[in-house]
C-alpha cells in the first residue's frame, strides 16, 4: 500500500470545477477536498490559480446571466459579478494554503518545457514541486501523461488517499 500523501495541490480546473458546481466532476473533487480536512492532509493551491479562478468565475457568471439580469442595472452587475469573483478566491483560500510563483519557480517552469510544452502548467508543476507537494490533483490528461511521479486524476487521488491504490 501507497503511503498517504501530506500535500495535495488542486489544479486550477479542479478549483473551477468546485466553485463553479460544474459538472459530475464537483462531485469527486469535494469528496476529496473533505477527506483532505478529514484525514489531516495538506490541500494546497497554486497562487495563479486564485486569479485564473476570478476571471473564469467572472466571465462565466456574465454569460450565464446575461439575459436573466437583462433588467438590472449595470453597475448592480457588475457588483454582482466582481463579489462573485472575490468570494471564490476567498473561499478557496480558506481551505488551500497558496504556493508561491516568483523568479526561480518560472525559471524552474522554463525548463519543463521539453516534458509539456504549456508553460501555465509548467508553473503549476515547478511551483507544487518548490512547495513539496505529493500530488497535483488535475483533469488536464497531457499533464498527467507528461508528469506521472506528480500529477494524477481526482478519482485516482481518493483511491490513493483512501488506501485503496495498491501499487
Amino acid at each position: 500500500m501507497k503511503e498517504t500523501k501530506r500535500n495535495i495541490v488542486f489544479d486550477t480546473n479542479i478549483l473551477i470545477d468546485i466553485v463553479m458546481h460544474r459538472s459530475l466532476r464537483e462531485s469527486a473533487a469535494l469528496k476529496l477536498m473533505d477527506a483532505c480536512a478529514d484525514l489531516n492532509l495538506n490541500p494546497m493551491c497554486v497562487s495563479l490559480s486564485l486569479k485564473d479562478v476570478d476571471y473564469i468565475v467572472k466571465v462565466n457568471t456574465k454569460r450565464d446571466f446575461k439575459d436573466a439580469m437583462a433588467g438590472v442595472e449595470q453597475a448592480t452587475v457588475q457588483q454582482l459579478v466582481t463579489q462573485i469573483g472575490w468570494t471564490s478566491v476567498e473561499s478557496i483560500m480558506e481551505v488551500c494554503q497558496v504556493a508561491a510563483v516568483d523568479g526561480e519557480v518560472c525559471k524552474k517552469a522554463l525548463k519543463l518545457r521539453s516534458a509539456h510544452p504549456d508553460f501555465e502548467d509548467d508553473l503549476i508543476v515547478a511551483a507544487s514541486r518548490q512547495a513539496n507537494a505529493d500530488m497535483v490533483v488535475t483533469d488536464d490528461q497531457d499533464l498527467i501523461k507528461h508528469f506521472p511521479d506528480l500529477c494524477i486524476s481526482v478519482e485516482d487521488a481518493l483511491k490513493q488517499i483512501d488506501g485503496t491504490d495498491q501499487d
